[in-house]
């Protein structure tokens, strides 16, 4: 219900009640006015019916007397004798007035001799009937001592339910005019009421471009401009926590770390997207218990020991098993706002996959180069230490001994560079020189520098390239790669064998192939021989002198020219390296 209509309400209620009340007043107030007015108006008829009935002027026929009066009047008209004795009543047929009773002791008559004029409103025993009479002493000594005038209060109840109904009748009417005003009056007054809130209610739904009216002066006009303020106030506030709100989903989701906010009751409060990730949860966790989201009984042992202990728990690490990936679990306890008992918990879960991964590389990598580097040095403290011992007095045998020495020490040393090369390559501390190189020229000076070194390997090296052949690389670095793989490629072919440079474009990019007739790599292996340190024959790669580096290299500087490089080969029936340049090289 609104307001106006209760405001209209409680004015009716308060109007018909004062009316009600005002009414039973007035009633008693005609009443008695009527009944006043009917006596006053009797005895001044009884006063000059009793001067018509004085000895001087009395008349004959004290019957026909009173009926002719009554009828003139509207009354009873009883005319009594000094003793009591009715001489006329105009309500009894002329025989049966001698029947009537003594009127002496009626009170009205008792009062009329007392005092000249009495009153009273009595049953008729008579009649039967209730009247108000009022009796008068004629003066003087005739026969009629008393007149006696009566009216039926059933006339003076009809003449007070005229007067009332009137008032009745202008009570309702005054009613529904103050029940009208009020309304009208209250309608104006609520109407800023009524705007106000219906203005409160579109804020509340969110429309918080909606004003709130306040035109008047009073306190009305007061209210509305404090709400109107109140609303720029929450809205202001409800725009920051908004900002915040996305701020913080946007932080959230754009991290890469796993988060978890599990409440008191052990029901999860927050997860972004990386932590249902981790877990594999097809569906939003929030509102979950943490045991239903994750069965992952780290995550859970944690909860209670931070739970338990009140401290950051941060030791400990989550393998997933679906994706592989490890991950470091940091639980923090939240405190709560009265500061007693156990609170949320906040879990963060840092991908450490990567570390870990780095670190394995780390210690494979120490392995690898303490292996590669055992070798030589325990051959050349060896042969040191033999001619310490008296090695040099066999000339030919010292000789011999320092050409191994030297030999692993140029191993040593070709083993370091390539490290340090690898290394500045990795961590992008060589910068490329790009500029328009002719492959086909460049491939026939690798093949001659190598064809010199390799002289009596007995293997073909040769070059089947259009000239020119244009790339954009770094020359040397070029020169390093296929160096690598032709050199290679001639240390696995056996004699009588080919390797050959070749050259195409495909789809626009251009190709450089290094193939051999050598022994081939096994298929397990294809993907491992561009590792450090990868070798398929372990101990001829070493007998021919390979640090095991060359092919991580050039997988490293394709990467950096934009490129790639890939292996195809068949166990027994050679190899086949490809080199894949990027679009943009220039053509020919």
């Amino acid at each position: 219900m609104k307001v106006r209509h209760k405001l209209v309400l409680i004015l009716i209620a308060a109007s018909a009640a004062a009316s009600l009340l005002g009414g039973l007043g007035a009633k008693r107030v005609v009443s008695t006015a009527v009944r006043e007015r009917l006596i006053e108006r009797m005895r001044a008829e009884t006063a000059v019916l009793a001067a018509s009935t004085a000895p001087a002027s009395l008349p004959r026929d004290l019957q026909a007397f009173a009926g002719d009066a009554a009828r003139h009047l509207g009354l009873r008209v009883t005319l009594i004798a000094a003793d009591g004795t009715v001489l006329a009543d105009s309500s009894r047929d002329p025989e049966l007035v001698h029947q009537m009773e003594n009127h002496l002791g009626r009170p009205e008559v008792r009062e009329a001799a007392e005092t000249g004029t009495g009153s009273s409103r009595r049953w008729s025993d008579t009649t039967g009937e209730e009247y108000v009479y009022v009796a008068t002493r004629v003066a003087g000594d005739g026969p009629v001592r008393f007149v006696r005038t009566a009216a039926p209060t059933e006339r003076l109840q009809q003449v007070e339910a005229h007067y009332l109904a009137k008032l009745v009748s202008f009570s309702f009417a005054a009613l529904l005019l103050v029940s009208a005003v009020a309304y009208l009056v209250v309608r104006r007054l609520s109407r800023p009421i009524e705007r106000m809130s219906r203005a409160a209610e579109r804020v509340a739904r969110g429309d918080l471009a909606a004003d709130v009216p306040y035109e008047s002066d009073d306190e009305l006009g007061a209210l509305g401009a404090s709400v109107q303020q109140m609303k720029r106030s929450l809205t202001g506030k409800i725009l920051e926590l908004e900002d915040e709100r996305l701020l913080l989903l946007s932080v959230l989701g754009g991290m890469k770390e796993g988060l978890l906010l599990v409440g008191p009751d052990r029901r999860i409060r927050l997860a972004n997207p990386a932590f249902s990730q981790i877990f594999g949860l097809p569906f939003d966790p929030t509102g979950r218990l943490l045991a239903e989201a994750i069965r992952d009984p780290t995550v859970l042992r944690d909860l209670e020991r931070v739970r338990a202990e009140g401290r950051e728990i941060q030791d400990s690490v989550l393998r997933a098993a679906d994706s592989g990936r490890s991950f470091e679990v940091r639980a923090t306890p939240l405190a709560t706002r009265d500061g007693g008992g156990p609170g949320g918990v906040l879990f963060l879960f840092f991908d450490v996959t990567r570390l870990e991964a780095l670190e394995g590389v780390r210690r494979e990598f120490v392995a690898n180069v303490s292996h590669e580097l055992r070798t030589p040095l325990t051959s050349i403290k060896a042969f040191v230490e033999t001619l310490l011992e008296g090695g040099f007095e066999d000339t030919a045998q010292s000789l011999r001994f320092l050409e191994i020495v030297g030999k692993h020490a140029d191993r040593m040393s070709a083993l370091i560079e390539d490290l340090t090369d690898l290394s500045l390559i990795e961590t992008g501390a060589v910068s490329l020189h790009i500029e328009r190189v002719d492959v086909a020229e460049l491939a026939r000076e690798v093949t001659a520098t190598l064809s010199h070194r390799h002289a009596g390997s007995g293997v073909e090296v040769r070059v089947d390239l259009p000239s020119p052949f244009p790339v954009s690389a770094d020359r040397f670095r070029l020169e390093q790669v296929l160096i690598n793989l032709v050199d290679n490629a001639i240390k696995f072919t056996p004699a009588g064998g080919t390797v050959m440079i070749r050259g195409r474009e495909e789809e626009g990019r251009p190709v450089v192939v290094v193939e051999d007739t050598g022994v081939g790599i096994p298929s397990d292996s294809l993907e491992r021989i561009f590792h450090r340190f990868y070798r398929v024959d372990q101990a001829r790669s070493r007998d021919l002198g390979g640090t095991g580096l060359g092919l991580a290299i050039v997988k490293h500087l394709m990467r950096l020219h934009g490129g790639q490089v890939r292996v195809e080969s068949e166990l027994g029936r050679g190899s086949r390296f490809i080199l894949e340049f990027p679009l943009s090289s220039p053509q020919r």
